[in-house]
């Protein structure tokens, strides 16, 4: 996979640099000493599961300037990482210096870009450590006014808020904090379309919606959201079908419940021609959404990289606007009429997650979602609803996936193998036998277990090979590229556990109790599981990947963030994770029977999009 991405170092880039930094101390304040002129090769883990960055930097006449990516895995496992390409490598050339900030939404892409200048700093004879000129921040304020609606976060719902907002007459104004549009939603295999009439579904056998509605409510077990889980059903092919037909999104097949072979046409995918592990690409179709919906007035607009931070109230305690922070510092006040919180939940924010849920886990999510827009509608006095439900997980695998070439990819599968593979000793985290009846993810004590083997057991996998019930054990979604050999020996095993022990994926123990102490569980209970033989043991670890968390603020039918005693916000809407608790239960795995996350997405936003716009036209 090639990407060849040239940022080159032009005379004005020189020019701007010499006006800033004075004409003889242009670089000196990066880094001292000459480097060597001279392209380097260079490679750095990022991101992807699947394999290394790797490039060419360019340094000429003691300056960066040049950065060609040669090879990138990145692409294949989602599209997150695209701004840091399209921006890191331009930015730390302009600034000379290391200590340019990573590109929000692809930290780990932006900090192998920064590691590979590094590498090419130490190639051409210089010390990289002198290379973080201090990046200096603007200290200015902006003053935006006059929009009906403000939209904090343009992930998915954040997106179609905007869209139905500017549709439906309001002025729109878009605040995101990820260097691109889309979110989670972009990661997303797409949502419950239940009762569409597209074109793309018109012989669809959909599921019968009073069915759908009464599983739902039992599901909950109550019906004190009754109205807004109507609108999930009976209304969610109608809202979606609205942005198919005046945003232009396209959807492909249809695919079966989860949970309820019964319905086999619940939900669909995004439509696109190029794919990447998590499915296919769809960013494009949240730009080209944005774009229509920004074209409806010519004072639409939105901001990428820009972090809202907290609401501005006036006097009486009334939302008025949204501050937020640019990444080059600049603050702005943005003043509107109504603002919708769509942050993303709270999956990022580490204080959040270990008050409200069992433990944290390992994501495939943006961890930018840190709970911003969910204290903010607490800030106005805005009630939340079930925040303690489990978080949305769908993945298993080793909770350090080793990103670099320290083991090959078929010696990472086997790795992955040892934490995935059925039919072995599992321990939960209280050192009980990991109970089977488990089939949700999100039900596993702590979010996560150790697969246990005995040293004898590892003689023989060296010696004969994995037995069989290793062949299918892999990741849906994380696998690394490498394929498992059964009944053959591990020559290299001794290398795997070593490099696993070293990325704290295997764990070594010479006795139960000095396991029990690696787990944190009870000495005699572990005992017990493990039939009190004293031996050698090897746990792996086998960790819950999250997509995003669920439980938000409570709102009301048309979005309204609800005080606690239940009366609306008039002006202040939730949307997607930041209020997606509405539609569940604390002590159950959110909605399980597929695609009611992303169809969440859809219907929110409809819903805060068109309420926030009829209020402003009221």
């Amino acid at each position: 996979m090639k990407k060849i991405l040239t940022i080159a170092l032009c005379f004005a880039m020189v020019l701007t640099l010499t006006l800033v930094y004075g004409d003889e101390t242009a670089y000196s304040a990066a880094g001292s000493g000459d480097l060597t002129d001279g392209t380097y090769s260079v490679s750095a883990a990022g991101y992807s599961w699947m394999g290394m960055i790797y490039a060419d930097v360019t340094i000429k006449d003691n300056a960066l300037a040049d950065f060609v990516v040669t090879e990138e895995h990145e692409s294949y496992t989602g599209e997150v990482a695209q701004p840091a390409f399209d921006l890191m490598p331009e930015r730390i050339i302009e600034n000379q210096s290391l200590d340019t900030d990573a590109i929000s939404g692809a930290t780990v892409t932006s900090m192998a870009i920064k590691s590979c200048f590094a590498q090419a700093i130490e190639a051409a004879g210089g010390d990289s450590s002198e290379w973080y000129t201090e990046i200096e921040k603007k200290t200015d304020t902006v003053t935006l006014d006059g929009y009906d609606v403000i939209v904090v976060g343009m992930g998915g719902s954040g997106i179609m808020s905007y869209c139905a907002a500017a549709d439906h007459g309001a002025t729109v104004f878009g605040i995101e904090t990820c260097a691109k549009l889309g979110g989670q939603s972009a990661t997303t295999t797409g949502p419950m379309i239940l009762g569409s009439k597209a074109e793309a579904f018109k012989d669809a056998q959909f599921p019968d919606m009073d069915e759908v509605y009464s599983t739902w409510i039992d599901y909950v077990g109550s019906e004190e959201k009754a109205d807004i889980i109507y609108e999930c059903v009976y209304n969610n092919g109608e809202y979606i079908d609205y942005f198919i037909d005046n945003f232009g999104f396209k959807f492909a097949g249809l695919i079966g419940s989860f949970e309820i072979a019964e319905w086999k046409e619940l939900w669909t995918r995004y439509n696109s021609e190029t794919r990447n592990v998590l499915g296919p690409n769809k960013t494009f179709q949240f730009d080209n959404a944005v774009a229509i919906a920004k074209a409806m007035n010519e004072k639409n607009d939105y901001m990428l990289e820009l972090t809202a931070d907290e609401l501005i109230m006036d006097e009486s305690g009334d939302v008025i606007g949204v501050h937020a922070v640019y990444y080059d510092g600049t603050e702005y006040e943005i003043y509107g009429d109504s603002v919708i919180l769509a942050t993303g939940g709270y999956i990022g924010n580490h204080e959040m997650v270990k008050t409200y849920l069992e433990g944290p886990t390992q994501t495939v999510a943006f961890t930018v979602s840190d709970g911003t827009g969910i204290n903010m509608g607490i800030s106005a006095g805005g009630a939340t609803y079930m925040l303690a439900i489990d978080p949305m997980i769908h993945i298993l695998q080793v909770p350090n996936m080793i990103r670099n070439d320290d083991l090959t990819p078929d010696q990472k599968a086997v790795l992955s193998a040892f934490a995935l593979v059925a039919d072995e000793k599992k321990v939960d985290i209280n050192g009980k036998d990991l109970d089977p009846a488990i089939t949700h993810y999100s039900d596993i004590p702590g979010y996560h277990y150790y697969v246990v083997y005995t040293q004898e057991q590892m003689d023989a996998f060296k010696a004969k090979g994995l037995t069989e019930n290793f062949a299918g054990a892999m990741s849906f979604f994380l696998g690394q590229g490498g394929t498992i050999e059964t009944g053959a020996p591990l020559e290299d095993l001794d290398e795997i556990l070593e490099v696993g022990m070293k990325y704290n994926n295997i764990f070594k123990a010479d006795s139960i109790a000095e396991l029990a102490a690696i787990i944190g569980c009870d000495e005699a209970a572990l005992s017990e599981t493990l039939g009190g033989t004293e031996t050698t043991y090897y746990a792996a670890d086998c960790m819950s990947y999250a997509y995003a968390t669920v439980g938000g603020l409570d709102v009301d039918v048309n979005m309204n963030v609800l005080r606690e005693d239940g009366t609306p916000i008039e002006n202040l809407y939730g949307v997607g994770q930041d209020s997606q608790g509405v539609c569940n239960v604390e002590g159950k795995p959110y909605t399980p029977w597929g695609g009611q996350a992303q169809a969440w997405t859809f219907v929110s936003g409809y819903l805060a999009g068109t309420s926030a716009a009829a209020s402003f036209a009221d």
